[in-house]
């Protein structure tokens, strides 16, 4: 049996078990264990694309384009282990940091079933699937989102839903126009049929706009990005972690799938649109943060501006370019969600998120102190953190490729980054405050596992940023490879199709 339909059925088991495992000390252990082996999972997948390129299953045994093909190359295996690494940590912080009556009403089930998605979508090997995929992370996610019922976290649940859907009705009409034209929905067929098509036929142009904006909502681009600082700053903080972490980066990796594949046969079309929506994510997203003043509405506004690095590495559409957009697309999910757990430590401790009402956190707890330190300062660029290394890629391609001005931009977007970190260490840290007696909600310490405390979570991300900076040559020279894949879509056409 194909190890790839494993990293599938890892989560649909939890979510199986889960309806009969009624103690929540038993259904916390399964879901560490099976979030531990769902990182072995895409840890193996990662090893056997790396040896022989790509791996394929047909199930069914269905051939493609006529069956339902899941596909791995370097691209979605490096996916596929840097969102494990992302559930696994939120998993074990979940334990400690979410309230027992969520956990005691399955909050777990909804996880793995956004992990399944998740998952789903990084191996789907046709547009349709990737649909379904992405429908599953939206039942999980706006449970999720909604899960506790309380004023605020309703707001964001229907302002979510709402744009998410309308997404989903983008995404589902460009299937349904592109099926009518070209009579397959396999990617691979589909990179192919464009391949013979020459000039750009106006009737693929209404499917492919469709796709485009269905994808460009999923991951918070610009002008589509404001759902997501209206909702993600609503939910536990956990959920919060593992939205930034995952949600977005989806939305992120397909655009790059159909990209590659078949839109780039058309770039003198797309790429000036694809280059202009990073550029003004960036500018826009990191712009609107710095006039914010709760943490997770800082971190929210980063999120939009961070993919927008991602997305002038694909407009520049060279090996070192897509190459730096995978290599930041990995760092900016680590760093990003760890960020976000620390947020949910300091709002455990004090019961606010305003800025003007925190301070002498380092104090309280140095070790915190040094995870944001780590985590922040990787978003920001600082060496030797992951995000430094990412950066820098990212600038170099924009050099490389004649993008001098992209490259000034993506610099000065950086410089205030920076400006809203710092800002955020000093209110939460640094700042001396009188001490204040804060009205907590009183939370049941759900301590079950010896290893399951939100500051073990945290520690495992932050490890995680500087094994990604300190080796970012061979991380780097692996994002080299897929990105060469991407560019060869034939590999990929002859490889699924054969």
């Amino acid at each position: 049996m194909s190890v790839l339909p494993l990293a599938i059925l890892t989560p649909f088991t939890f979510i199986i078990l889960t309806l009969f495992i009624k103690n929540v000390r038993t259904r916390n252990f399964l879901s560490v264990t099976l979030a531990i082996i769902n990182l072995g999972i895409a840890i193996y997948i990662l090893s056997a694309v790396n040896s022989s390129e790509m791996l394929k299953t047909q199930m069914g045994s269905w051939p493609a384009p006529y069956g339902i093909t899941l596909v791995a190359d370097r691209f979605s295996a490096f996916m596929l282990l840097m969102s494990a690494v992302v559930f696994l940590a939120v998993t074990i912080y979940s334990v400690q940091s979410i309230d027992y009556e969520r956990l005691k009403n399955n909050y777990f089930l909804f996880t793995y079933g956004i992990l399944m998605g998740v998952n789903g979508s990084f191996l789907a090997g046709d547009i349709f699937n990737l649909y379904v995929w992405f429908e599953v992370m939206l039942m999980g996610s706006f449970i999720l989102i909604s899960f506790g019922g309380e004023r605020a976290q309703l707001e964001g649940a229907i302002k979510y839903l709402i744009l998410n859907l309308i997404s989903s009705l983008f995404f589902v009409a460009g299937i349904g126009i592109l099926y009518g034209k070209m009579g397959s929905l396999n990617m691979a067929d589909l990179a192919y049929k464009f391949s013979l098509t020459g000039d750009f036929p106006s009737l693929f142009e209404p499917s492919l706009i469709l796709l485009l904006v269905g994808f460009a909502i999923k991951g918070a681009l610009f002008p589509f990005f404001f759902w997501l600082p209206a909702s993600y700053h609503t939910p536990p903080p956990a959920v919060s972690a593992l939205f930034a972490g995952l949600l977005t980066k989806v939305g992120i990796y397909s655009l790059i799938r159909i990209y590659t594949l078949f839109l780039h046969y058309y770039d003198y079309f797309w790429n000036p649109i694809i280059l202009w929506m990073g550029i003004l994510s960036m500018v826009i997203g990191v712009i609107t943060a710095t006039a914010q003043f709760d943490f997770r509405k800082i971190l929210s506004f980063h999120i939009i501006s961070q993919v927008g690095y991602v997305i002038i590495g694909l407009a520049f559409f060279t090996v070192s370019g897509l190459a730096a957009a995978i290599f930041f697309l990995g760092h900016n999910m680590i760093s990003k969600t760890n960020t976000f757990l620390v947020a949910g430590w300091v709002h455990r401790e004090t019961g606010t998120l305003n800025l003007k009402n925190l301070g002498d956190m380092f104090n309280r707890n140095t070790l915190w102190g040094v995870l944001f330190f780590i985590s922040a300062f990787s978003l920001a660029g600082l060496p030797p953190l992951s995000g430094f290394a990412g950066k820098y890629l990212i600038i170099k391609a924009g050099i490389e490729n004649n993008q001098i001005l992209v490259a000034m931009v993506a610099l000065f977007v950086g410089l205030f980054t920076l400006f809203s970190m710092v800002k955020i260490w000093i209110e939460v840290f640094w700042k001396n405050t009188p001490k204040q007696e804060f009205s907590e909600k009183e939370l049941p310490k759900a301590k079950y596992l010896p290893f399951g405390y939100m500051i073990t979570g945290s520690i495992f991300l932050a490890l995680a940023i500087i094994v990604m900076g300190v080796w970012a040559e061979p991380i780097a020279g692996f994002c080299e490879k897929a990105a060469t894949d991407l560019l060869n879509n034939q590999k990929y056409i002859n490889f699924v199709l054969q």
